[in-house]
């Protein structure tokens, strides 16, 4: 990502930054150390940020500090709403996760420049998408080396197709970012771990079909027929329909009613109460009207406890990233490349200095 060049972008972000989190000019003034007046020509481009005020500033708004002095990615702003006061709630969270979103796109960037993160070819696989999402989804799940089965943790099964995701303290449900040959997502901490699977899955459609920029915000109030794509491929890629109707069989046999036969598939694929419901319905295992009433009975602990004497394993916990993305961290940490604190930095906190590895000695033994 480009550098910004004058004061004025810098004082835009700044503007657009304390506008997603509520703020005034005069509380972000007051957090900071300085008079309103000077918040006021800091977002104008009339006077220059210190190095300080902007670690402040960064501080104060919970943005990283290179937020404000690089270039947001073009399809990135091409899709971005003007944060104009008064801002509507909708808007800040989605500002919020494109913050989020950024971040992780500059860390991907600078992994893939200096080697230490090689993303795989996709060529062989997007051939499957004039397919449709069905051929393409059972296409993903050869090459993630699953063709049957519950997947494995979703951060590492996306990176497979150089997809690099993590998982963010915002509200919006997701988004990603298609780069060069490879793209970011972010996926919200809020939702419950069987939704943010599906959302990974959801991102991993949009980045399998090649759309540049796409987010989650608002999707539920709002879907296209892109989206109904990609919601096909999401609920082929995570639960297979043959083999949801064959789970759905085998529960039967033992005896369990149609309720403890989607709880326990559910736990067995870690997919959210309402996406598995949604899903049998789809594949006209279960009626409309008894689709609504399962829902409204969501399953508690109890119930997973009766039905597989153990509760799903959460997947997606805030910070986490795949496999290849922790060893590329570690391996320039181990060589030197990155610092202590940059390296937690780049593991978004999974793990603390103390706990690093040992970096290789540049010492030759004789």
């Amino acid at each position: 990502m480009e550098s910004e060049q004058s004061w004025a972008a810098i004082g835009v972000r700044i503007a657009e930054t304390r506008e997603s989190v509520g703020l005034s000019q005069g509380e972000l003034a007051s957090r900071i150390g300085v008079d309103r007046t000077a918040v006021v020509r800091m977002e104008q481009g009339e006077r220059k940020v210190s190095a300080l005020e902007l670690f402040r500033i960064a501080d104060a708004l919970g943005a990283p500090p290179a937020h404000f002095l690089t270039r947001p990615p073009a399809a990135l702003v091409s899709r971005r709403k003007t944060l104009d006061s008064p801002v509507d709630a909708a808007t800040r969270d989605s500002y919020r996760l494109d913050i989020r979103l950024e971040e992780h796109a500059r860390n991907a960037e600078w992994l893939v420049a200096e080697g230490f993160l090689t993303p795989p070819p996709l060529a062989d696989l997007l051939g499957s998408a004039e397919a449709g999402p069905i051929a393409l989804a059972r296409a993903a799940r050869r090459v993630a080396g699953v063709p049957q089965g519950p997947l494995g943790p979703m951060a590492s099964v996306v990176e497979r197709f150089g997809l690099y995701l993590t998982v963010v303290p915002e509200p919006s449900e997701g988004a990603s970012l298609l780069l060069d040959t490879y793209g970011v997502s972010v996926i919200s901490s809020h939702s419950a771990p069987g939704r943010r699977r599906w959302t990974a899955a959801h991102e991993l459609g949009h980045h399998l079909l090649q759309d540049e920029y796409h987010s989650d915000a608002g999707v539920s109030a709002s879907r296209d027929e892109r989206e109904q794509v990609i919601d096909d491929f999401a609920g082929e890629f995570l639960l297979p329909e043959d083999e949801l109707e064959g789970a759905w069989k085998q529960e039967f046999r033992r005896g369990h009613s149609p309720r403890d036969a989607l709880i326990g598939i559910a736990a067995d694929y870690r997919l959210s109460w309402s996406a598995t419901v949604s899903r049998a319905q789809q594949l006209g295992l279960v009626s409309t009207s008894d689709a609504r009433r399962l829902k409204a009975d969501t399953p508690i602990r109890g119930d997973f406890l009766a039905t597989r004497g153990a509760e799903p394993v959460a997947d997606l916990e805030e910070g986490a990233t795949g496999a290849a993305w922790r060893h590329a961290v570690l391996t320039a940490w181990k060589v030197g490349a990155v610092s202590a604190a940059r390296t937690v930095e780049l593991l978004y906190g999974a793990l603390q200095e103390t706990e690093l590895p040992e970096q290789l000695s540049e010492d030759v033994e004789p």
